[in-house]
C-alpha cells in the first residue's frame, strides 16, 4: 500500500515482507546512517508495520516503524518535515484512544510536543513521549 505526499511515496509494509528489505537492507547496512542513529540498530519482527519514504523508483529517504503502540526505527536524515508525515501517516493506521509512544531525543522533542505528543519520561539523553489518539 502506497500514500503519496508531493515527490515521495509512503510504501506501508510489514516486517516479514521481502519489500521491506529490498528498501531498508542497504539503507540501515550503511555505517553513517548507524552513526547518526546514534549507533543502535534497527529492530524488527513481523510485528512491526514500516512506512517508507521512497523518491523515484526505490530510493529511500526515510522510515518509521510502529510496534505495540511504540513509534520506533526512525531515521529520516535530520528532515524533521519528512519525520511528521511519516509519524502521522502511521497514526492514520492506530485505533482512536489508543496511547501511542515515541522515544525521542533533544532535537526530535519540539516537533513532537507541537504534534500533541508530551513527555511521559525522561532520561539523560532521551524522552518517552506519548500521544492519546
Amino acid at each position: 500500500m502506497t500514500h503519496t505526499h508531493d515527490e515521495i511515496r509512503i510504501e506501508k509494509v510489514w516486517g516479514t515482507d521481502n519489500r521491506l528489505y529490498e528498501l531498508i537492507a542497504p539503507f540501515v547496512m550503511n555505517p553513517e546512517v548507524i552513526r547518526l542513529n546514534g549507533g543502535y540498530p534497527f529492530k524488527n519482527t513481523e510485528d512491526h508495520l514500516w512506512y517508507i519514504s521512497v523518491k523515484g523508483k526505490n530510493m529511500v529517504t526515510g522510515f518509521i516503524s510502529i510496534v505495540n503502540d511504540h513509534l520506533c526505527n526512525d531515521f529520516t536524515w535530520q528532515d524533521k518535515d519528512l519525520l511528521r508525515i511519516l509519524i502521522e501517516r502511521a497514526l492514520m493506521d492506530v485505533e482512536k484512544g489508543t496511547p501511542v509512544t515515541f522515544v525521542a531525543d533533544n532535537s526530535d522533542r519540539p516537533l513532537l510536543e507541537e504534534m500533541g505528543f508530551s513527555v511521559e519520561k525522561q532520561w539523560t539523553k532521551y524522552f518517552k513521549m506519548v500521544k492519546i489518539i
